[in-house]
């Protein structure tokens, strides 16, 4: 029985993957910075962390460790975004994004490594985004954070292939989360859905399940040979060249 950590698992693609690592039979240790419950039943461990604090993270992971007798997987899935040009993002909120998403993803995997090593192996997923590769107006931390952990997955994957750790980073398209579509009025919040599924080539907008199911493969022994690289999960939007003619 594998036991895994999620981070982010109260809304969104890290409850997704929680959700959907327990129903494949799964023990799943659910990490969020809010309270929240899960429909685990005994398999679940839910605790409130924050990602951005390395004692937290390493108190969490200890006790999931004791919990489950060993952990074999982490799913960093934890993040924000406050958008905004350079000149006019406020530098608490760069600190906020890069301390989530990368530092917290950085933390996570510094405190589950040696667990996995003791447990003879197991694989780390992060979280990237396309918009760690294209940008859009305004995503100047959230487009660096993702960036880095990109490169930051790399790294762990090299550093600990030996010892049985894989690393992988999942880069979503556009998904139907609320971190998605936080900024947008609720009146224009249908309309604006409609206009992200016409800019995908599949033509609809990813549901969290659809990454979670990308997430189990990359966790599975069926992915054992896939490490130190990228997996873009988007619909094709990144392969579509934006101009008209």
């Amino acid at each position: 029985m594998t036991a895994i950590i999620v981070t982010g698992a109260a809304s969104g693609i890290g409850r997704a993957c929680a959700e959907r690592l327990l129903a494949d039979g799964h023990q799943v240790a659910a990490f969020d910075l809010d309270e929240f419950e899960l429909n685990a039943g005994k398999k679940a461990f839910t605790t409130v962390v924050d990602v951005r604090d390395s004692r937290a993270v390493a108190r969490a992971t200890d006790q999931a460790r004791e919990r489950f007798g060993q952990i074999t997987g982490l799913v960093a899935a934890a993040g924000v975004e406050r958008d905004a040009r350079v000149t006019e993002l406020a530098e608490a909120d760069w600190d906020l994004v890069l301390d989530t998403n990368l530092k917290g993803t950085f933390l996570c995997a510094r405190a589950v490594v040696p667990h996995l090593r003791a447990a003879g192996g197991g694989a780390i997923i992060t979280f990237g985004s396309v918009l760690g590769r294209a940008a859009l107006p305004g995503v100047t931390a959230y487009g660096a954070s993702k960036a880095g952990i990109e490169a930051l997955t790399r790294a762990i994957a090299l550093d600990h292939a030996r010892e049985g750790v894989r690393a992988v980073c999942v880069a979503p398209g556009t998904t139907d989360t609320p971190l998605t579509w936080q900024t947008v009025p609720a009146e224009a919040l249908d309309q604006v859905k409609r206009e992200a599924a016409e800019d995908v080539p599949l033509g609809f907008i990813a549901s969290p399940d659809h990454i979670a199911q990308a997430v189990v493969f990359l966790l599975s022994d069926a992915a054992a040979f896939i490490t130190g690289t990228s997996l873009v999960v988007d619909g094709g939007l990144l392969a579509r060249i934006a101009a008209s003619h």
